[in-house]
């Protein structure tokens, strides 16, 4: 979906234009290279932010909701439906708690940098282009959204579908498309909604909580279907990284995958089948210690069943049955990237932070051979792990290089602007040989030295 990215004083990068696209269509995978400090995770969290931003204001309205729900609360149950636990869990997500757009850009700003902030979302929905931009200014208080616009299909061609501006002191500018919303209570509703939240939540926030708290056949009468359409798509970005996760659930498969309770009744035991059938096709391929995952329950007297995940394994020629808590965090951490990987083939847009964290080069190499045969969405992903390189086409791959004075720019190899590469050349070996940049340069550490300075340092006292 997304064709490209536009920074301006964001982070780490001064200026640069990412090209997404191939033959004018999103690339349907993309791993980002560069080392350490180059700036990989902020490309990503430029996405996190993006997806988090939109749900602000329901963030909002469902953080007093559940706070009224366990000051009325006295249940101490384990169950996983009561309000308190359900507050943990979205606690523990990192999503919930994102209930204002200015500290979800709060460090966006280059350090040292006085200029505005820009970013600008490029992306191709069902053939048709458009791009979502904001820019935050900063005043004695703080960051502040000072531009936010989208431009997409109208109706038969593009253009402005909204743009509002606002300064430090709150007042603002709207401009909508007048084929955005249809005249009357709609597009009174928004102005007020507008004019009230905006600056401290985007409108694409704003819109989404309207959008909760009307029916759909009222939307459809009353606002454009390709703002719409957009909308819609950016709420079904997912991601995992530092600033959190975001996955978006299928109905047939448990939430927790690793351990829980459900209602004990028909439709949860099928959920728990085809979720454990779905983990086998995973799992088992993966390891050839693994003979079989399955999920362990057990009753109890409020009609729940509790759940937990185990594997039986081969240990020292006996089959044994092991928790899966009990297995390694790379292992762990598979499971947590399994429905992200559905996401993608499903068709979404998937963002992973560091996607070989912790798991053996030769997994990750699998996987992402694997799901590149299925994809349907995209999937981009910052990586450390050149092995990955040998199972990618060289547009594919990314790699963040900067010269001496620091300047920045993130090229796909097959934009590189040397010498085309060959079907026969080895991107690893040349990546890793420094053809590309994007690598450390290094020198070896004197540790000896090291200690021999703080030994005299500590002799001197």
């Amino acid at each position: 979906m997304f064709t490209g990215l536009h920074f301006e004083n964001y982070k780490s990068f001064r200026k640069v234009d990412i090209d997404l696209k191939k033959n004018k269509l999103p690339k349907k995978m993309i791993a980002i290279y560069g080392e350490n400090g180059s700036g990989k995770s902020n490309i990503v969290s430029a996405f996190t932010s993006l997806s988090q931003s939109l749900d602000t204001v329901n963030n909002q309205a469902n953080l007093a909701k559940l706070q009224k729900q366990i000051a009325d609360s006295s249940d101490e149950n384990a169950d996983q439906s009561t309000p308190k636990n359900v507050w943990l869990q979205l606690l523990r997500s990192g999503n919930i708690t994102n209930t204002y757009l200015p500290r979800i850009f709060a460090d966006a700003e280059m350090i040292g940098s006085t200029a505005p902030v820009v970013l600008q979302y490029d992306f191709n929905i069902d053939g048709s282009t458009g791009y979502y931009r904001l820019v935050f200014n900063r005043s004695e208080q703080g960051i502040y959204l000072a531009e936010e616009s989208l431009y997409y299909l109208i109706k038969r061609s593009s253009g402005i579908l909204f743009k509002i501006t606002g300064d430090a002191e709150g007042k603002m500018k709207l401009q909508w498309s007048p084929s955005l919303f249809k005249k009357g209570a709609m597009l009174e509703l928004v102005e007020n909604e507008t004019q009230r939240l905006w600056g401290e939540n985007s409108f694409l926030a704003i819109f989404n909580s309207i959008q909760s708290d009307n029916n759909r056949q009222y939307l459809k009468d009353n606002v454009s279907s390709n703002f719409l359409r957009v909308l819609e798509r950016f709420n079904h970005v997912a991601f995992r990284g530092d600033d959190g996760v975001s996955v978006n659930n299928f109905r047939l498969l448990l939430r927790n995958m690793l351990h829980g309770q459900i209602l004990d009744n028909d439709n949860n035991q099928h959920i728990l089948e085809t979720t454990e059938a779905a983990l086998n096709k995973y799992f088992v391929p993966l390891y050839s210690d693994i003979y079989q995952v399955f999920y362990r329950t057990q009753g109890n007297s409020q009609d729940r069943i509790s759940y937990e995940l185990f594997e039986k394994k081969r240990i020292g020629g006996e089959v044994i049955e092991v928790p899966f808590r009990l297995e390694s965090n790379g292992t762990k951490r598979l499971l947590d990237l399994f429905p992200l990987f559905l996401n993608a083939v499903h068709g979404e847009t998937v963002i992973i932070d560091e996607i070989d964290q912790g798991i053996h080069d030769l997994l990750i190499d699998r996987l992402v051979d694997s799901v590149a045969e299925d994809i349907q969405g995209q999937l981009i992903f910052t990586t450390h792990d050149t092995q990955v390189m040998k199972e990618l086409e060289p547009s594919a791959v990314y790699v963040i290089q900067s010269d001496v004075d620091g300047n920045k720019q993130v090229v796909s190899l097959s934009k590189n602007g040397k010498a085309n590469i060959a079907a026969h050349n080895n991107i690893q070996k040349m990546y890793l040989n420094g053809y590309f940049a994007g690598i450390p340069h290094v020198s070896d550490v004197d540790f000896a030295a090291i200690l021999q300075d703080i030994q005299i340092s500590l002799d001197k006292k």
